[in-house]
């Protein structure tokens, strides 16, 4: 039997031609949706839940209207160590530095009749963190394959031509190219399958440069806006690796994918914070976030490897490689919801301070299209994965809270607490059956449900005169459901009378641990 491993053959990956990658659904989720909070170490501490309170660097991606509440500039940085709970493979790097926060505020004191301070501020800002290990092993598949979805898929779409047949997707041709897929009376058959092993091995994160103009109104009124630019930077490593054995001989194959993805986007945050009563310290805020418009560009490779030689024939001791199509790249639109934030804050004197956040997002609304080079601006929409999209995702509803004490003016202590709502429906699935033009160049099956996240956060300050260093550290706790491929093709096998396996089988999840731990430090100075 071949030697059965996690982690793929990543030189050669990286030495290979590129193929075009699917952008679909769970991608895309993984990519925009933001379940964790960065920044300074004292927003991180207080579970981000300043967007009433404001006064902090990294409130301008919160509410922009927080940055009005600054009566003198400030300039701030962190650095934030970061690693996962779960360590699956032996020899992976899972704790990484991270560089998460670099900003300014500069604040004029107007003094008028009605503007009281006016003021500027930029702030680079990591949001997301894509550096993850995930394994994933099913030890019983009940008979079923990777193999039967893509043989089901074939069915659906492809068609013969003079030198061969076109399928429905690159992992699909490639699948039939290493002996994977068969034929018979004119429909193609998988094979049957034992177990599987899945690993994949993400980097990269999404960065955030905001710039921010506020105004304080007669000490009761604040407004402002923030302009925001991001950068995707995700990049993947994946090897799936199959088992079968039958009559002491062994039909398993490894299927080995990089996928990159970049893009750039551009959205707008309005936001107002209003004391509702002269002599109290209690205020609220309302911040409206527009989508964010991206850009984006993907490419990707795959390569199986089996038993069977160039001419089809089994050897239970080989293994023969099997490069998927050749170099080929996609440009594609991606839109984000809109977001709807309603923020509380309350100070008492100068050492309590509480703020609590609530957040709205509509995930299912979050649309994909193609970019079209013949019109000035123009994308033509994916209407197929944007059904799927509605189909799978939906509202989200995302809650923080944060406390800050103040023992003395130089060390205050800080807590939060943040509830992020799963984006998921409880039965979705990558269906990759629909017309998409994305999935024609697919070259991956699995898919995750991701669970409602729980964050808790702890952290301590520290000011000398204009000088202050926050420390912050975070557990960010999640689970998720993972699928190597989607067993809806069942249906079709339960009515094929060839079809010998259990009718009554089905993928069960492989359950996941996100979580991780983090800790933050910032150090700034205001003048």
């Amino acid at each position: 039997m071949k030697k059965v491993y996690h982690l793929g053959i990543w030189a050669a990956l990286l030495v290979s031609p590129v193929s075009l990658s699917a952008q679909d659904t769970y991608l895309n989720e993984r990519l925009t949706t933001l379940s964790d909070i960065n920044g300074t170490a004292r927003f991180v501490s207080m579970g981000g839940a300043l967007g009433a309170l404001g006064a902090d660097i990294s409130v301008m991606s919160a509410n922009p209207a927080g940055i009005g509440l600054y009566r003198g500039s400030d300039i701030a940085g962190t650095i934030s160590v970061l690693t996962q709970k779960a360590k699956p493979l032996s020899g992976e790097d899972y704790t990484h530095l991270s560089f998460d926060n670099l900003g300014f505020v500069i604040s004029k004191h107007w003094d008028g009749p009605t503007l009281k301070f006016l003021n500027f501020g930029f702030n680079y800002q990591k949001k997301n963190n894509f550096n993850h290990v995930l394994v994933a092993d099913n030890a019983n598949t009940m008979g079923l394959s990777q193999t039967d979805q893509l043989a089901y898929l074939s069915n659906l779409y492809a068609y013969e031509e003079e030198d061969g047949y076109y399928f429905p997707s690159d992992l699909a041709s490639t699948a039939y190219s290493s002996y994977l897929l068969e034929t018979n009376q004119g429909k193609f058959y998988g094979q049957p399958a034992q177990g599987n092993q899945f690993s994949r091995i993400t980097e990269g994160g999404v960065h955030a440069f905001d710039l921010n103009l506020s105004f304080n109104l007669s000490e009761q009124f604040y407004l402002g806006a923030t302009l925001g630019f991001e950068d995707i930077d995700y990049r993947s490593y994946t090897t799936y690796t199959e088992l079968y054995e039958l009559d002491k001989n062994f039909y398993d194959y490894n299927m080995n994918n990089q996928q990159t993805v970049s893009g750039t986007g551009v959205n707008a945050k309005f936001g107002i914070i209003v004391r509702p009563f002269q002599y109290s310290a209690f205020r609220f805020g309302i911040t409206v976030e527009t989508p964010t418009f991206y850009t984006m560009q993907s490419a990707a490779y795959v390569n199986m490897e089996t038993h069977y030689d160039a001419d089809g024939v089994y050897h239970p001791d080989g293994l023969y490689r099997y490069d998927g199509p050749a170099e080929n790249y996609l440009d594609y639109s991606l839109t984000t919801p809109w977001k709807f934030r309603f923020s509380l804050g309350h100070t008492l004197g100068q050492y309590f301070a509480i703020g609590a956040e609530y957040e709205y997002v509509n995930y299912a609304k979050t649309k994909m299209g193609y970019l079209d080079y013949n019109t000035w601006g123009g994308a033509g929409t994916d209407r197929e994965m944007n059904g799927l999209t509605r189909r799978t995702l939906k509202g989200g509803h995302n809650v923080k809270v944060g406390w800050e004490v103040k023992f003395n003016p130089a060390f205050s202590a800080r807590f939060g607490y943040n509830y992020y709502s799963e984006a998921y429906n409880q039965y979705a699935s990558f269906d990759q059956s629909i017309d998409s033009y994305a999935l024609s160049y697919n070259v991956a099956t699995d898919y995750m449900n991701k669970g409602a996240v729980n964050l808790f956060t702890v952290g301590l300050g520290y000011q000398k005169k204009k000088f202050y260093v926050d420390l912050a550290y975070k557990y960010r706790q999640q689970k998720a459901d993972f699928y190597a491929f989607d067993d809806s093709y069942m249906m079709d096998l339960i009515n094929d009378p060839h079809y010998t396996g259990d009718k009554n089988a089905y993928l069960a999840p492989v359950g996941v641990d996100l979580s991780r731990h983090q800790v933050a430090l910032s150090v700034g100075y205001k003048f």
